[in-house]
This record gives C-alpha cells, structure tokens and sequence, in this order.
C-alpha cells in the first residue's frame, strides 16, 4: 500500500480532505480525543467541522455536559467524550499509587498528608459551584507552608483520581484560567471501574478508528504504554484488526476499513487545513522524522517539531506541513510561512476566511519569508514559529 492512501483515508476520515465532520463529537470522535488548552481545542475544531462557531465546543462541554478535559495518553490533558472515561482512567497515565507517593514527596506532605489534603480539598468544594484554584485557597481556610505549596499537585491528583473535573473556564476562547467542580456533581455520575486490559484494547480500537493505519509503535508512542500492553491490545481482537503494510512498514487498520483504505484514491486527500499547535494529526505518529513521514518531510521536521517532539501550528497540504502559521486576532492577521513555493495560496485563503467565521472576526492573510527551525528561537518557539523563528 502507498503511503499517500493511507495518509488520504486518514484526512478523510479526520475531515481534513473532502466534507468537514458535521458536529464537534464527530470531531472527537474522529481523532481519538482533541488537546484541551486553548485555543488548539478551538482551532482543531476550526479544520474539522463545518461551519465550526466556538460556541459549537463550548455548548458541549459547559451547557450538555457530553464531554470533558481530562489528563490520559501520556499524561496530556484532552477533551474526550464522558464514555470513554472508564477506558482513559483504567489504561492512561501513571498507576494511582504512583500518583501519590509522587505528589507526597514532591510536596513535602508525604503520602498521608497528600491524601488528606485532597479529601479536605473535596469537602471544602462540596455543594459549591466551580472555582478557581485562586478561589480554592481562599475556600480551604488557613494553611500550612507545604499546603500552600502543594495545593495544585493535590488538585492534580483530584483530578487523576477522578474526583474532580476541570469544569469551567474564566475568560474567553483563548484561556486556560479553569474553573474545577466536583466529578460527580459535573458529570452526573462517579467514573466506572474497567479492566486495564480491556480498556487497552477499546483504545486502541478508537486509536486506529482515527488514525489507522498505523504501526505497533505509533500506539505505543501516543498512548504511553509499554510494548507488553501494546502488542496484546493490538492482537487480542483477532481478526477484527488486520494487519497492513504501508510502503513496507507493517501496520494495523481495523478490518472493517480495509476495503475502502485499499481502494481509495489519494487525489480525494487533496486539501488544505490550518492545523494549530499540537493538533491530533500531527501528534499521533511515533515521534520521529520516520514515525512522521507521511504528515512531514525530512527536511521540515525541524520547523515542524521541536527537540521535545511539541508539534507547532502548521499549514498542512494534502496531509504534509507546507508550512507555519500565526494567528494574532487582536491585529486580525493570519501570518503564513511556507516551506517551499508549492503553497497553494489561494486555497490558504480560503482556509483564513473560515477561521475569522468561526472566531467572529475579520482576518488578513499575511504571507511571510520562510521561516528557520525551531531551535533558533527559545525554548518555546513552537507556540510563535514565524515570530521567534524567521530566518536571518
């Protein structure tokens, strides 16, 4: 099979080529789970959804209540609809004792301590609407010095724990100031005990439904697992999950997908997506130019990924990073990079016109030189690309 059906079945699947997704839960649905901070849960929804508002996400996260932000593969926090929590809690993130044992010394509590601290945490909360951890230092009373310090570990661990849920959020559609309320009185109902090896392989089923086909080592990179929970998530179904090889690598796709992934055409991928800073398709694959080849080339990798493997905001063209962006909503510009001079431009256009719908306002392309790796700017270039990486 060539890689650019596999990278076409993937976009279409996604909605970065073809239709857009009709709602923001096909959107979740569709990549396994979109990173929560803002404003990428946003703009992830801007290049999936037809005729994307933010009032879509925000509907469903605060008014129905349908999903929800929550740490889980490799401990980042996403927003995933509240069925699939039983799997994210009993297969995701670092064992519960763990947690606690590192949260005790980092706070200098102990692990005694820790969990007292969260339950009076939890009792402080009760019957209250959501608050702040600001508001929450003023609702807990008078501390000691290691409480103080300890206070958002403790909350984390809460929120590990499922006992409390980043419910809110204070300010606009770029913020991440968040209100947490209490799991049950949020969500409506406790999160339900599973089995990590079953909640293994639904998972992975959701995993290859977005991003399928891909390599053992794709799953294991984007999940956090060893390679023993790996392989047996992948194989435990049988023939329900197939095995492909994608020029020569060997790869997993569900079988009910294999008969449209062998027949499709890679001209229906032709499209062009403004992908925000750690969007799910370019965070999906094991990280590394080889893991990434089909999403970059070589050449780009640096100016798509940083050395801790933070994908940045990226134009991607038929499925590949052609370049970078910035979006400054204040200025009401959308600064575009690219990496070579096969950008289709009027289609980046198109592509800006459709952002400044979703967000309520006027935007103007603004084409820029071509920008430099990420490693000449500082430690976080990859949120501002073009500003803090044009070439000198």
């Amino acid at each position: 099979m060539l890689p650019a059906q596999a990278t076409a079945h993937v976009l279409i699947k996604q909605g970065l080529a073809g239709r857009r997704l009709p709602t923001v839960l096909d959107a979740i649905a569709a990549t396994a789970g979109i990173y929560s901070t803002a404003p990428t849960c946003y703009l992830s929804g801007v290049a999936r959804v037809e005729k994307f508002r933010l009032a879509d996400l925000d509907q469903e996260l605060y008014a129905d209540r349908s999903i929800a932000r929550v740490r889980c593969v490799r401990g980042m926090a996403y927003i995933q609809p509240l069925d699939l929590m039983p799997v994210l809690f009993a297969c995701t993130g670092e064992a519960k004792d763990r947690t606690v044992t590192r949260i005790g010394k980092w706070s200098g509590l102990g692990e005694e301590g820790a969990l007292a601290f969260a339950d009076r945490i939890e009792a402080a909360m009760a019957g209250r609407p959501p608050v702040t951890v600001r508001e929450l230092r003023e609702l807990i009373g008078p501390c000691t010095l290691e409480e103080k310090d300890a206070l958002q570990y403790v909350v984390a661990l809460l929120g590990r724990f499922g006992r409390i849920v980043r419910s809110e959020v204070r300010g606009g559609w770029r913020s991440d100031n968040y209100a947490y309320a209490l799991w049950n009185d949020w969500t409506g109902a406790p999160v339900e005990q599973m089995d990590p090896a079953q909640a293994r392989i639904e998972l992975a089923r959701r995993y290859l439904r977005a991003f399928g086909p891909a390599t053992t080592d794709d799953l294991k990179w984007w999940t956090g697992w060893t390679k023993r929970d790996t392989v047996p998530a992948l194989t435990a179904p049988g023939d329900e999950i197939v095995p492909v090889s994608v020029d020569g690598a060997d790869s997993w796709v569900l079988a009910e997908e294999l008969e449209v992934l062998t027949g499709i055409d890679p001209g229906a991928a032709r499209s062009v997506r403004l992908l925000p800073v750690w969007d799910a398709y370019f965070m999906a694959y094991a990280s590394s130019p080889t893991g990434r080849a089909r999403q970059v080339a070589e050449a780009d990798y640096p100016r798509t990924y940083d050395k801790a493997g933070n994908g940045t905001s990226a134009v991607a063209q038929d499925g590949v990073a052609a370049g970078v962006w910035e979006l400054d909503s204040d200025k009401g510009t959308v600064t575009v990079a690219p990496f070579s001079d096969a950008l289709r431009w009027d289609e980046v256009a198109a592509e800006v016109a459709v952002l400044a719908q979703a967000i309520g306002t006027e935007l103007r392309l603004v084409r820029s030189p071509e920008p430099g790796p990420l490693s000449a700017g500082p430690r976080n270039a990859f949120l501002s690309p073009i500003t803090l990486c044009l070439k000198s």
